[in-house]
This record gives C-alpha cells, structure tokens and sequence, in this order.
C-alpha cells in the first residue's frame, strides 16, 4: 500500500513536472502591447456628437442675436423719440435706418449657422 502511494506520488510529480516545462511563458512586454493596442482602438472610434446639444444652440444663438438686435432697435427708438421726436420715428431715413441694423443682425445669425453647416460638411468629407 505504501509502495503504491510512492508510485502515484512519484507519478503525479513526473507529470507536474512535465507539465511546467511544457508551459509557454508570455513575452515581458505582452502587457505593454495590450495596453497600446486598446488604446489605438479607442483612438480610432469615431466620437459621437449629441444632437441634442446641437439643437439647444441654435435657439441659444437665436434668442441671444435677435434679443442683442431687438434690445439695440428699442434704444434707438427711444433715443430718437426724445430728441427728434414721433414723427421722425415715421420718417424714411430713420426707417432704413432700423432696417439696415435688422439685415446686419439677420447677417449675423445666418454665417452663425452657416459655419457649424460648413464645418460639419468638411468633416463628413474627411471621413
């Protein structure tokens, strides 16, 4: 019974024996070469844009242009009825006037929502 339990354990060490030479050691900069791997694949996912956001900007630049313009229409309304007086405000040169300031900030909103366009066009160009 003994001489068997030697021949077993001397079985079983001849196998683990051969076993652990068999084993194939990984490279010391496997670690590394994972590592650079996932990083190059996040690198390289393309980020996705929040259309959301994107739609909270056009009334954000909406109200924020045409309130500046309204805001600078009513200052010169009001500066003209007091120093010029009601019919002024009726008069052709202050009517151009206020519609001169109304084209310049409609101007403005539009190449604030023309470059977004443009640069959004360019990128799906690119990629």
């Amino acid at each position: 019974m003994i001489e068997e339990k030697k021949y077993t354990q001397k079985e079983e060490d001849f196998i683990r024996d051969m076993m652990q030479t068999a084993k194939t050691k990984a490279p010391e900069n496997l670690k590394y070469r994972i590592m650079q791997q996932i990083e190059t694949e996040k690198t390289l996912i393309p980020i996705k844009v929040n259309s959301r956001k994107e739609s909270g900007n056009i009334l954000k630049e909406f109200g924020s242009i045409f309130g500046t313009m309204y805001a600078v229409l009513a200052v010169m309304i009001a500066a003209t009825y007091f120093l010029f007086g009601q019919a002024y405000l009726l008069s052709p040169q202050f009517l151009g006037t206020a519609l001169l300031v109304a084209s310049v900030f409609s101007l403005l909103w539009l190449i604030s929502r023309l470059d977004p366009h443009l640069r959004k066009k360019k990128e799906a160009q690119k990629g």
